[in-house]
């Protein structure tokens, strides 16, 4: 007796059919959309960078202004500092704005690329960069951007590091200029004891520090002139 095939039942509608998988993106294509990205965002805070320093040295220039218009319409006054004190605070001032604002956010950045900050805690790390910057940046006669790389063991990143220190030390020799122009014997006054209470009218405690608490590192110079205090050491607490 001969056997017939049996007939393919006909696929009823609404019966579920086999979905071909999207291909995956290939691994090396992901990458290279990544480090576009990454090279896009840095581009970008290049660019903000530059205009915050534009910003920053038409406000110095705002301050100076100022500075010389209060000298001059106190200058006949005895109860009042003359025309060069007024300038110091001024500059005084000026520096604080460099290390919170120009400083400071390299620090944070670049941190985690300095071998001698990373045997600290954390949120250490950026202040105590800092105070490394400060003792290379506030001299007279800065070390080049690639000297401060090497002193302070920092690793580059194609480039960036270097161009924001060559910036920084910029903004610093500026700054050094202005205050040897200005006239009278200035010093930056990096002395202090760790271990020891802040000292209220010769130190202040870095932004989230405790002042009742021990000094660890100082973080930023006192900006002192002909012995008298314009602006306070700023430093890191227990």
């Amino acid at each position: 007796m001969d056997f017939q095939e049996p007939h393919a039942w006909p696929q009823q509608a609404g019966s579920p059919c086999t979905i071909e998988p999207e291909p995956l993106l290939d691994a090396e294509a992901l990458l290279d959309q990544a480090l576009e990205r990454i090279a896009s965002l840095e581009e970008v805070i290049k660019a903000g960078e530059q205009q915050h320093t534009q910003m920053r040295r038409r406000l110095d220039r705002l301050e100076r202004q100022l500075g010389h218009l209060l000298a001059a319409h106190t200058e006949n006054r005895t109860d009042l500092a003359g025309t060069q004190h007024y300038e110091h605070q001024s500059l005084a001032r000026r520096t604080k704005t460099l290390v919170e604002q120009n400083l400071y956010p390299f620090a944070r950045r670049y941190a985690e690329r300095c071998d001698l900050v990373l045997h600290r805690p954390s949120p250490e790390r950026a202040p105590y960069l800092v105070g490394l910057l400060c003792r290379s940046l506030l001299t007279d006669n800065p070390p080049s951007a690639k000297e401060i790389q090497r002193e302070l063991h920092l690793v580059d990143d194609r480039g960036h590091m270097e161009t924001a220190l060559i910036g920084l030390r910029g903004l610093c020799s500026e700054l050094s200029g202005q205050i040897s122009r200005a006239g009278l014997r200035h010093e930056w006054n990096f002395d202090h004891t760790e271990g020891a209470p802040i000292i209220p009218d010769k130190q202040e405690p870095w932004p989230a520090c405790d002042a009742r608490q021990r000094v660890r590192f100082l973080v930023a110079p006192a900006y002192v002139v002909d012995g008298r205090v314009y602006g306070l050491q700023v430093v890191y607490t227990s």
